[in-house]
């Protein structure tokens, strides 16, 4: 992580609070990926933190995209650098519309592209070929999402009895299915979500080819879990189980692999500092009041049910404190159960592991600015 002395040298040139974005971090976290899972190709998913320096970052690392809506298709393309002439090829071959159910107006916008856009229902079949003809069609299936800290499988997800059908309804539109999907949910901690995935999912390739369709993708999503506490298994060894579902299941070179990591790419690259601008004590537990909070960089804190922690520049007796945000609403805390030493009005705190669905969802909420991003070893 980045050092102390550099995290005060950056804060006080940048003030508070502050989103320090380390891209060296994201290098080595994409290679851990790659070396890791040697047959999946990563395609970034956006949504976890769409800054245009990360994508530069991940494309000129040999990342593809996933991408929700056509703001996000717009993110990259305008950060791709260097090819002028082939962004379009690019964003054809490197990218996957990666949400079930997408907007009119965006597959307007995209109408003259050949993108993969994942589908789970009949009626996005429709839309689909109503405004969108040239789409490479990838069908999301249902999986299951035990444990996962964000459950995704009740919103998305065509159950596997139904998937046969789908794909025959795309066909009469004259739309072709490329592929079959997945998500296990986000923050997986549940290993065995990706075997059973696989094994739904080898089904259904099966099913496919007994009426002579040959499916040529499958798409294992993301759900990689960060780092954020001791029990999150490592990702050495939720590529092993993948690995050995892949071989398993789906050895046939001529079938390509890509999954949607976000998460695992930033969540570790980021620091955010933020200074005490009250302190008081209530029930003998010190409450320090900071200048950023769950309605901005800590909305993890509800959204994605993340427990941050803190640190501090100072040194002494650890006293159990609570760490809340600068809004009116008593929804914004952040930590209630955090040990620090004593300290007073001014006085800079930070907390690591930022990376992932913080600046990404924050509000103008009471009117408190987002947090200043600041990358460096760009």
């Amino acid at each position: 992580m980045i050092k102390e002395s550099k995290i005060l040298d950056i804060a006080s040139e940048n003030g508070t609070p502050l989103i320090i974005i380390d891209h060296n971090q994201i290098k080595k976290n994409f290679e851990i990926f790659r070396k890791n899972l040697p047959r999946v190709k990563p395609y970034y998913a956006i949504k976890a933190n769409p800054e245009p320096e990360i994508v530069k970052t991940l494309y000129k690392m040999g990342a593809g995209f996933d991408i929700a809506s056509w703001e996000e298709f717009e993110i990259v393309y305008n950060a791709i650098e260097g090819m002028e002439n082939e962004k379009d090829r690019f964003m054809n071959d490197k990218t996957i519309y990666a949400n079930p159910v997408k907007r009119i107006d965006s597959l307007k916008k995209l109408a003259d592209y050949s993108l993969r856009m994942t589908f789970d229902n009949y009626i996005e079949i429709e839309k689909i070929a109503q405004y969108c003809r040239n789409s490479r069609l990838v069908l999301r299936v249902d999986v299951p999402n035990l444990r996962s800290i964000v459950e995704l499988s009740t919103k998305f997800g065509a159950n596997q009895e139904i998937c046969m059908d789908l794909i025959n309804y795309a066909k009469k539109y004259g739309l072709y299915v490329e592929g079959l999907s997945f998500h296990v949910g986000s923050q997986c901690i549940n290993i065995d979500n990706y075997a059973q995935a696989f094994k739904i999912n080898r089904n259904i390739f099966k099913q496919a080819e007994e009426i002579g369709i040959k499916l040529k993708l499958l798409d294992i999503g993301g759900g990689f879990p960060a780092p954020y506490e001791e029990d999150v298994p490592s990702f050495e060894s939720v590529a092993e189980v993948i690995n050995e579902n892949i071989t398993h299941y789906f050895d046939d070179p001529d079938i390509e692999i890509i999954a949607e990591p976000g998460r695992f790419l930033v969540a570790t690259a980021a620091v955010t500092v933020v200074e005490i601008n009250g302190k008081a004590l209530r029930d003998n537990k010190i409450f320090y009041y900071v200048n950023d909070g769950v309605y901005n960089t800590f909305s993890g804190t509800i959204f994605d049910h993340i427990q941050y922690h803190f640190k501090a520049f100072k040194t002494g007796e650890l006293k159990e404190s609570a760490i809340v945000g600068p809004t009116c609403d008593a929804l914004d805390k952040i930590s209630l159960n955090e040990h620090l030493p004593d300290l007073n009005i001014g006085d800079l705190i930070y907390s690591e592991k930022t990376g992932a669905y913080t600046n990404a969802s924050a509000t103008h909420f009471n009117g408190f600015p987002p947090a200043k991003i600041v990358h460096i070893n760009i």
